[in-house]
């Protein structure tokens, strides 16, 4: 080796930033370089002539005299070795155990024999704190996880799942084994929602696409086969060997979406009888209006002397009469017809496709049928009114022409009344 090339070897030994050393035969270090010093504590005159095993902790010397040991059998029998890292902990000057790793490559002398050991030694107590760290914020994560109460899945792009936290496993009602390695749909989720939609269609499609799919909500099934509605935030996930995975993560919305559905209903009925409101049917009369299913007959029914029996009887007596009156209307009618409550003791029906003498007729046969459940208490006396428009335009003269056919009716009745009370206060003994 050239002056110089000497010169430049020995500038990158005694500057390098890792510990270089050179052991004899028996392990004795010959050389240190200085950056044993801030590495260690040591000076390199402090550790000339010791051992090197008398800086290791006892398990590390066990594990690098082990090691060393093969590595020389492993030489003897011919094999071609190159350097090995290890790590091991190395006693600081001042006592305290350092995380280190070492590479160590035999010496050879001309004629072949082992004459020493030499070797690159890394102070790694940083990067060890940076690995507990991160291992710690691993056991964390997972700890948070599992007592998550919300549902966390991450599964295959085919609908494989491979992990489920223990919410999910509890809530659902499988055992982890019961659920990791298999599909989604036959699991928790089912082939078709009840509202007709192809699950495994939609798990298809948010698998090829997360993104496309950052959220989802479908019904899920339990083990005892109850369903519940999930709604699900999608993204995409990569396994240790980079393919991709779903991580999913939801909560039960089936109380949500029961709220939701309960308040549909009630935007469009009657709270106490079921019925149709004013605002549904009103929506409707304006679209038959537009249509052309001709003709359609309207008819405008009202309780009569509600009010009188709220203030004689109580409001109870009258609440029973109205949802009595509200189930004859009901069944006495069409499944097509439209049945509503207008507000008070007022009902409309909407007869579409029924012309003057079909709607007669019904009329006849609903007000026969009140009869006979009058025969019971409470007795439901409902003063009606009927009209037909053959075209969109008649439809708001119908409604009228009902509504005045019905008040006629009532004006009847409170007559006939009035006759009956009058007679008989005639007719009483003075």
């Amino acid at each position: 080796m050239q002056p110089e090339s000497c010169s430049l070897y020995q500038a990158l030994v005694e500057n390098s930033p890792d510990v270089i050393w050179q052991t004899d035969h028996e392990l004795r270090f010959c050389y240190l370089n200085p950056a044993v010093t801030e590495q260690f504590g040591y000076s390199p005159e402090e550790l000339l002539g010791r051992t090197l095993t008398e800086l290791l902790a006892p398990a590390s010397r066990d594990f690098v005299l082990a090691r060393l040991a093969a590595r020389m059998a492993d030489e003897l029998s011919g094999k071609k070795l190159g350097q090995r890292l290890l790590e091991i902990q190395i006693i600081s000057k001042a006592g305290r155990l350092i995380p280190s790793e070492v590479t160590v490559a035999a010496i050879h002398n001309d004629a072949g024999d082992l004459v020493g050991f030499q070797g690159v030694t890394r102070n790694i107590s940083d990067r060890v704190r940076i690995e507990e760290r991160m291992r710690l914020s691993e056991r964390n994560y997972r700890e948070l996880v599992e007592r998550s109460s919300s549902f966390i899945l991450r599964w295959t792009s085919d609908g494989t799942i491979t992990f489920a936290n223990s919410h999910v496993c509890e809530f659902f009602g499988f055992l982890p084994e019961e659920l990791v390695g298999r599909h989604l749909v036959g699991t928790i989720v089912p082939e078709v929602e009840s509202t007709g939609q192809s699950l495994r269609q939609l798990i298809a499609q948010i698998g090829a696409n997360p993104e496309q799919f950052r959220t989802s909500e479908h019904e899920t099934i339990c083990w005892d086969g109850s369903r519940i509605w999930v709604a699900w935030n999608n993204s995409p996930a990569y396994d240790e060997k980079g393919r991709l995975e779903i991580l999913s993560v939801g909560h039960d919305v089936s109380e949500r979406r029961q709220r939701e559905k309960q308040l549909a209903y009630l935007t469009v009925h009657d709270p106490m009888t079921g019925l149709y409101n004013r605002a549904y049917f009103d929506t409707e009369f304006e679209r038959l209006s537009r249509g052309r299913r001709f003709p359609v007959s309207v008819v405008i029914a009202s309780l009569d002397n509600l009010q009188l029996t709220n203030d004689e009887q109580g409001r109870e007596q009258g609440d029973l009469i109205l949802m009595k009156a509200a189930r004859l209307l009901k069944e006495g009618f069409r499944a097509e017809d439209l049945v509503s409550r207008t507000g008070g003791d007022g009902f409309a029906i909407l007869l579409p496709g029924l012309d003057e003498q079909q709607t007669a007729a019904g009329l006849i046969r609903f007000r026969a049928a009140v009869a006979r459940a009058s025969e019971h208490a409470p007795a439901v006396f409902l003063c009606m009114g009927a009209s037909t428009a053959h075209t969109g335009s008649e439809l708001l003269r119908a409604q009228r022409e009902a509504s005045a056919a019905m008040v006629a009716e009532k004006v009847l009745r409170k007559k006939q009344r009035e006759q009956q009370e009058k007679e008989q206060e005639e007719g009483a003994p003075e």
